[in-house]
C-alpha cells in the first residue's frame, strides 16, 4: 500500500496558517481534516471521536503547550494509540529530543516537502491501524477467556480477580512497568485452556475421577496452544502454561521448578491459589480468612507457593485489613490450587 492510496480522518492542532499549510500537502482530498486553533480542549475532542486517526501538532512559535498537550494525547490510556505527528517550526530544533520524549511519533521540521509530510503520515496511519488490529485480537482472546470462566458459576469473577491480585503483588515486589501489563493479562487469560474441559467436569460438586483429573490438568499446554501463534500475547505464554508448577518441582504440566520457574508464573499461581481459597467453589465452601492464611503459609512452606510472593501477598492483606479497622478487604480476597483443583 502506497502513500497516495491511505486515506484517514486527521486533526490539525495549530494556527491557521500553519494548518493551512498543512493540510494543502496533505491534500484534503484523500484525508479528513479538521482544524483546532489552539492546544485547549483537544483531548476531550480525541476522547469523544474514536475515529480520528492522527492529529498533527502544527505550532507557530514556541511550542511548549503542544510537547504538553503530546504528552497528555499519548500517556492516555484512552488517546494512547493515536498517531501524533509534530510539525516544528524553524528556530526550535533544540526541542525535538523534548517532543520524542512526551511520546510523539514523528516530528518533521517545517517547511518540509509535501511528499515527506505525505508518507511519514501515512506511516503514522499503518502504525495506528496495526495497533489497532492487535487490541482487536486481544479483545477477542479477552472475551473468549471471560466465556470460559462464565460456564462455571462458582468462578465467575476469577480471572478478574486474578489479574487485579496479580498486578498488586507485582507492585509489591517492585517488578517492571511491561511487566505489570503481563501479569494483568495473564491473570484473565490463565485459564483460557479450560475450553476444552467439558461443563459437567468443571461443575462437578463431588471428586473427580483420575481421568477427569488428567483432562483438568492439560489446561494450561491448551491454553499456551491456544495463545501460542499469536504474537500479541507472547509474552503472557509462560503465565498461561506454568501458572501450576511449584518451586519445589511438584507442579504440572512439565514439572518446572527452582530458578527455571520464572517469577510472573509464580505470582499468578499464589493470586490463582488465594482466590480459590478464598471464594465458593461447587465442591466446598470458601475457607475463612485464618485457614487460609494458614494454607497460603503451609504451601509457602513446602515451597509449593513462592514464599517471598506469599509474604507480599499477606503484607498487601495485613495492611487493607487494618486500613478497614479488621473490616473484611473489599478488593483483596483471595484461594490455592496446590490444595484445589480451580
Amino acid at each position: 500500500m502506497d502513500a497516495s492510496s491511505i486515506s484517514g480522518q486527521v486533526l490539525l492542532v495549530g494556527p491557521d496558517e500553519m494548518t493551512w499549510a498543512v493540510e494543502a500537502a496533505i491534500g484534503a482530498d484523500r484525508w479528513r481534516c479538521a482544524r483546532s486553533p489552539t492546544s485547549s480542549g483537544v483531548l476531550s475532542q480525541l476522547r469523544a471521536n474514536p475515529e480520528i486517526d492522527a492529529i498533527i501538532l502544527a505550532p507557530d512559535s514556541a511550542p511548549g503547550p503542544y510537547i504538553e498537550l503530546c504528552r497528555h494525547v499519548k500517556f492516555d490510556a484512552r488517546t494512547t494509540f493515536v498517531s501524533v505527528l509534530f510539525v516544528l517550526p524553524p528556530g526550535y530544533e533544540k526541542r525535538r529530543a523534548d517532543i520524542f520524549a512526551a511520546g510523539a511519533d514523528d516530528c518533521i521540521q517545517f517547511p518540509a516537502p509535501p511528499g515527506e509530510i505525505v508518507a511519514r503520515l501515512s506511516n503514522a496511519y499503518r502504525l495506528k491501524h496495526a495497533t489497532d488490529s492487535l487490541e482487536d485480537a486481544t479483545a477477542v482472546i479477552t472475551s473468549l477467556a471471560n466465556a470460559v470462566e462464565g460456564r462455571d458459576a462458582y468462578t465467575r469473577g476469577h480471572v478478574e480477580r486474578v489479574s487485579s491480585y496479580s498486578v498488586e503483588i507485582g507492585r509489591r515486589l517492585a517488578v517492571a512497568p511491561g511487566d505489570i501489563s503481563v501479569l494483568s493479562i495473564g491473570g484473565v487469560v490463565h485459564d483460557i485452556g479450560k475450553v476444552a474441559v467439558p461443563d459437567q467436569i468443571l461443575n462437578k460438586p463431588g471428586k473427580l475421577t483420575p481421568e477427569e483429573m488428567a483432562l483438568i490438568r492439560r489446561h494450561p499446554i491448551v491454553g499456551y496452544d491456544i495463545l501460542q501463534p499469536l504474537r500479541t500475547f507472547r509474552g503472557v505464554l509462560p503465565l498461561v502454561r506454568w501458572h501450576h508448577e511449584h518451586p519445589n518441582g511438584t507442579g504440572y504440566p512439565d514439572g518446572v521448578k527452582g530458578d527455571d520457574l520464572p517469577l510472573l508464573p509464580r505470582i499468578i499461581a499464589v493470586a490463582d491459589v488465594f482466590d480459590a481459597l478464598s471464594t465458593a467453589r461447587s465442591y466446598r465452601p470458601a475457607f475463612p480468612p485464618a485457614k487460609y492464611r494458614a494454607m497460603l503459609r503451609q504451601s509457602a512452606a513446602s515451597e509449593d507457593l513462592d514464599p517471598q510472593v506469599v509474604d507480599a501477598l499477606l503484607e498487601i492483606l495485613d495492611e487493607q485489613e487494618t486500613a478497614l479497622a479488621g473490616a473484611p478487604p473489599a478488593g483483596l480476597q483471595i484461594g490455592t490450587e496446590s490444595a484445589l483443583r480451580s
